[in-house]
């Protein structure tokens, strides 16, 4: 791809919308903010400034455009970031030529979407078309969700796939295929297939579902490079949307109940695809959504793993509610008995997590013999959620476990200490990603970029008639930040910022970037009019002056100022003390 086809890819796509789709925005000043995407906080310091089109995190410092920010919130390639850009902006992209002629799985999922959808459709996908309609699922929703059918026979899809040049190393590692003694085979075989896609849309996965009663009921693609089950969500590519306008999630389990529910009109649902939620998936739910339904079967039978997964969606700062539905149905069964009315009606009726914790274990709590164990079990629980959260539901807790509600708060904070003692000994004790996490911060912290320096970069960056007409000699010794020394060196020297940018998103220096949206994000408390340049510029002589001024002060407290050193240190005095530099 060339740069022409990157400038145009740039300027069709709005990083606000880009970014908006993982994180939920809110107006600041003259940009937005947001809790960072990229580390975990609870105070938003994560901003994007539309003007300019650049991101900057004031607490972790990630930063850059619309490029980098794919590039790191996807873990993409420079290439792959284009490519996904390029899709939403309706640039048209030539790809390079592989061995395997395909750049990427999803290219090749894509493919076997296409053959699944084809046969579903074919006189051979008769018996899965009436398997469809039998679960009052109608042909018009079939392309919505791009249900698919994968034929009982052994290699139906192997084989069409190898006749489009996909080799085998490829199909086996997308998930589409299994290698075993009697050669290669289709992974999902006689199944309805149900395509899985990230946030983005991107193919990463399926689901496939036995209509032969033949082992497991649900099978999905393995892990790979593209695919993590604990990072998926069933549908959040068609409900992310409706999460942020609606304020809320729906979180069912299977396939069907998350069909069922959008063909209802509950458009804010996805499936987690089993109970196990993972912190990856809570944190989908909370660029969202602020609080979240969740929708289980009454019978689940891991319902322990339900709890622990909705404690958690709870301490990455979503409400949780839970939806009780009556025993033995699930709801794709509700829906379908008693309609969107009834089941609105449910989500209504919903409790609080902590409510329906206590709900679930009052028969326990009568029992003497196990209502020491229970108690410990809710306050373990109780005790994973911010105090101000809990404390609607405190007078309530307190007389379900007939405990004072002084002596509960007491109990709950000695949980929460004893549960931050344990992760401190753990880290003490020789956690090696602990000791890792804490090198990278203090290495980061080594080579913090002064704002101010940032902020004469950027304003270099974007006014080429700013450095046509600037003096090295003049604006060199206002930078201490080498790196940025460098980088301006190469504005002033004559390369432009498009050609300086493609090569530090493909090489992977993050700096230059991170430096402009740091600039960027502190030229944007000036008002307009203000010259931003004159009043920075002035601010970093001055300091430069005051740190000239500290070393020639401490040489001379320690005798070893010449005549001319301590004559320069009472110029730059009298300078600093008149607001202006005596030449």
């Amino acid at each position: 791809m060339d740069k022409t086809q990157i400038d145009e890819i740039k300027r069709r796509v709005d990083i606000l919308e880009v970014v908006g789709d993982y994180v939920e925005l809110h107006k600041s000043g003259k940009g937005y903010r947001a809790l960072c995407p990229f580390h975990s906080e609870k105070t938003p310091s994560f901003y994007v400034m539309p003007d300019r089109q650049f991101y900057h995190c004031f607490g972790c410092g990630k930063g850059g455009d619309v490029i980098s920010f794919v590039m790191d919130v996807e873990g993409f390639s420079f290439t792959e970031a284009i490519e996904l850009l390029a899709k939403r902006a309706g640039v048209k992209v030539e790809k390079r030529a592989r061995k395997d002629s395909y750049p990427n799985f999803s290219d090749v999922l894509e493919k076997a979407l296409k053959i699944y959808r084809d046969y579903l459709e074919s006189p051979a996908g008769e018996i899965a078309r009436r398997y469809l309609v039998q679960r009052n699922l109608p042909k018009e929703w079939w392309p919505y969700f791009e249900i698919g059918w994968a034929p009982p026979a052994w290699d139906y899809l192997w084989r069409s796939l190898s006749r489009m040049g996909i080799s085998s190393k490829i199909a086996v590692e997308c998930g589409l295929v299994v290698e075993g003694p009697r050669g290669i085979y289709d992974r999902f075989r006689g199944r309805i297939i149900f395509p899985i896609r990230d946030v983005t849309g991107r193919l990463v996965g399926f689901g496939g579902r036995s209509i032969s009663g033949e082992g497991a009921k649900y099978i999905n693609t393995p892990e790979s490079p593209v695919f993590h089950k604990g990072s998926c969500l069933y549908l959040l590519n068609l409900s992310k949307n409706d999460m942020r306008n609606k304020g809320r999630a729906i979180l069912v389990e299977g396939y069907m109940d998350a069909i069922r529910l959008h063909m209802a009109g509950f458009h804010e649902t996805v499936a987690s695809l089993g109970t196990a939620l993972t912190e990856n998936q809570g944190e989908l739910l909370r660029r969202y959504a602020r609080s979240c339904y969740v929708c289980y079967d009454a019978d689940t039978a891991g319902q322990e793993a339900a709890i622990r997964g909705m404690y958690l969606l709870q301490s990455l700062g979503l409400q949780v509610r839970v939806v009780a539905l009556p025993a033995n149905v699930d709801p794709d069964e509700f829906l379908q008995k008693e309609g969107s009315n009834a089941f609105e009606d449910l989500l209504s009726k919903s409790l609080p997590l902590p409510l329906y914790h206590l709900e679930i274990r009052e028969e326990f709590l009568k029992d003497l013999n196990v209502r020491k164990k229970v108690i410990e079990e809710l306050l373990e629980g109780f005790s994973r959620i911010p105090l101000p959260d809990l404390a609607p539901f405190m007078s309530q807790i307190a007389a379900a476990l007939e405990i004072p509600r002084y002596a509960l708060e007491a109990m709950l904070l000695d949980f929460k200490a004893n549960m931050k003692r344990g992760t401190e000994k753990k880290g003490k004790r020789g956690d090696f990603s602990v000791y890792i996490n804490r090198q990278k911060q203090q290495k980061q912290k080594k080579h913090v970029t002064d704002a101010q320096e940032a902020a004469l970069f950027s304003l270099l960056w974007n006014d080429p008639a700013k450095r046509r007409g600037l003096d090295e000699e003049h604006i060199f010794p206002l930078i201490k930040d080498v790196r940025l020394k460098n980088l301006i060196a190469a504005l002033l020297n004559g390369e432009s910022p498009e050609e300086l940018e493609e090569r530090w998103l493909k090489s992977g220096d993050r700096f230059p970037l991170e430096a402009l949206a740091l600039g960027n994000a502190f030229c944007q408390q000036f008002d307009e009019g203000v010259d931003i340049f004159d009043v920075i510029s002035s601010s970093l002589k001055t300091k430069a002056m005051k740190s000239r001024y500290n070393v020639l002060y401490s040489k001379m407290l320690k005798g070893e100022a010449t005549r001319e050193e301590i004559e320069e240190m009472q110029k730059i005095a009298s300078a600093l003390k008149g607001g202006r530099e005596d030449k």
